[in-house]
């Protein structure tokens, strides 16, 4: 099992925290900066919430998010989050084609956390390198998504039948946890937010 998610197992109240915020994060807006909020909020919530020592990536690295010290062990991810199950891109680099992803190797475990709005429920999955280049092998091109001309020319990534696979490989290892969360009415506390927001960052701006 994932060191990670063994972790998260033994704190669900975790899970619940990190659906309300995913919902708060909406205040700010939603694409393309709700991937980059999501993320430094959940790196912050294993560094506060679990204690763990958290590295983030830096600024140009692609190929993985963030790493993590657990004891004497470091494990590194690259971390995806989505709205429902859906296609996640692997790579940003150059013109999209099947030779580039039929040649692309999986270097680091991907975390992926996502969330469906109608059940009010979050879910982390990890999936194993060993099981993303078993899936190359099983699915061959069917795995992969790329983008049509004119839209995105850049990258690209494994779609959603390819996300499912792997979702149920994560669950026959236990590498998941999922959880229902209670709401937030975001509406009511969108005043209360900005004025926090404009509090901190004055603080911030004063004190340095």
């Amino acid at each position: 099992m994932d060191l990670v998610i063994k972790l998260l197992k033994k704190k669900p109240e975790i899970l619940d925290l990190l659906g309300k915020v995913w919902e708060l994060l909406y205040i700010e807006g939603s694409t393309p900066d709700i991937g980059k909020r999501r993320e430094h909020f959940i790196r912050m919530l294993l560094k506060k919430e679990l204690g763990l020592k958290v590295i983030s990536a830096p600024p140009m690295e692609r190929d993985w998010d963030f790493s993590v010290i657990i004891g004497k062990e470091k494990r590194t991810y690259s971390l995806k989050t989505t709205e429902s199950i859906t296609t996640v891109k692997v790579a940003w680099n150059g013109f999209p084609s099947l030779e580039r992803a039929r040649a692309f190797k999986f270097k680091y475990p991907i975390m992926y956390v996502t969330r469906d709005r109608e059940k009010k429920e979050i879910s982390i999955f990890v999936f194993d390198v060993e099981d993303l280049e078993q899936l190359k092998e099983k699915m061959g091109d069917n795995m992969w998504w790329i983008p049509r001309r004119g839209t995105n020319p850049r990258g690209f990534g494994i779609n959603s039948s390819g996300i499912k696979e792997l979702i149920k490989k994560a669950k026959v290892k236990g590498n998941y946890i999922s959880t229902k969360y209670e709401p937030i009415n975001v509406e009511k506390i969108e005043e209360e937010y900005w004025e926090g927001w404009y509090e901190l960052l004055k603080k911030l701006t004063l004190k340095h």
